[in-house]
């Protein structure tokens, strides 16, 4: 039998029992991808994070959900910036900043870590703008998976499709009230989901009344092996861009926007994403996905591999 370490944190959260838990495995590098998945199994969280190699500026890693391997995560990518602070593998400048390139088979990443004080820390994700195409399934469609009035839906800003570490359909809200009354039916969107090629529904809402202020989000997984996600990094990267592209957000042609944003709320987990949209000419040019990650479980297992 061999003896694994790994850790469980929860990502996008200061306090345990929030966020979205991530499993992190190290030395990974002899592990078949077979066993990886049966690994992830049996560690049970969302998304786990396979260390294969690190070379100090270079992380390569793979990630598993229980069903399957993801091209990245953003939520177990946030976790391992944790985790690397924690294991004291990462070298900060003079403004305790730290930086590494994160490689996996499939996408690459660069991750900032800020160690704000001894026990603050933040890490975010660096990722290039989002793209969309049109909703394949109108309002009184989507409104009907989600077992709602399809007037409830923001029509002004239309559905859309965007790849982010899955295929996603962005589905806004005009009310907060109104998100946080769905009740998910796992089949519903299951079936909807196999039928028009998407992975995931993503919906969202103003927390305050205005974009701006922030927003509330859901989204929807069972296609994927869980109901619903507790937070979602690069697909807050996808709503952030659409909220800009669309004129939701602080008019600005270069700078950067700042945008809070909530989720986990309805399954008692709730999260604290912060999304810094930068803007180039009118035009964004990355988005930095981050947020706080607390360590729950920290010890080891034993495998036959």
């Amino acid at each position: 039998m061999t003896e694994h370490n790994f850790s469980v944190y929860n990502a996008f959260s200061s306090s345990p029992f929030g966020g979205c838990a991530a499993g992190i495995v190290d030395q990974a590098a002899d592990l078949k991808e077979s066993e990886m998945l049966r690994i992830a199994r049996e560690v049970g969280a969302p998304a786990t994070c396979f260390i294969t190699a690190n070379s100090g500026k270079i992380i390569r890693t793979r990630f598993f959900s229980p069903l399957t391997e993801y091209p990245m995560c953003g939520h177990a990518a946030i976790a391992l910036g944790a985790w690397l602070r924690d294991s004291q593998l990462l070298a900060f400048d003079q403004s305790r900043i730290a930086s590494i390139r994160l490689n996996t088979p499939h996408a690459f990443a660069d991750i900032k870590v800020q160690q704000n004080s001894d026990e603050d820390l933040e890490v975010f994700l660096t990722l290039p703008p989002a793209q969309f195409t049109p909703a394949s399934a109108g309002d009184d469609e989507i409104a009907s998976v989600l077992d709602i009035d399809p007037r409830k839906l923001d029509s002004d800003l239309q559905s859309a499709i965007t790849l982010t570490d899955f295929r996603t359909l962005l589905v806004p809200m005009k009310d907060l009230s109104d998100l946080e009354s769905i009740v998910p039916d796992a089949n519903k969107i299951r079936a909807f989901c196999s039928r028009t090629e998407l992975d995931t529904i993503f919906v969202f809402a103003p927390s305050q009344g205005d974009w701006s202020n922030g927003i509330r989000c859901r989204e929807f997984c069972p296609a994927i092996g869980s109901l619903e996600s507790a937070a979602s990094g690069t697909t807050n990267r996808s709503v952030s861009c659409f909220l800009y592209q669309r004129g939701r957000l602080a008019s600005t042609n270069d700078g950067s926007l700042t945008l809070s944003i909530s989720q986990g709320v309805e399954i008692a987990r709730p999260s604290h994403i912060t999304s810094v949209v930068s803007i180039s000419a009118g035009n964004v040019s990355r988005v930095d996905i981050g947020g706080r990650a607390t360590k729950v479980v920290n010890g080891s297992f034993l495998s036959p591999f």
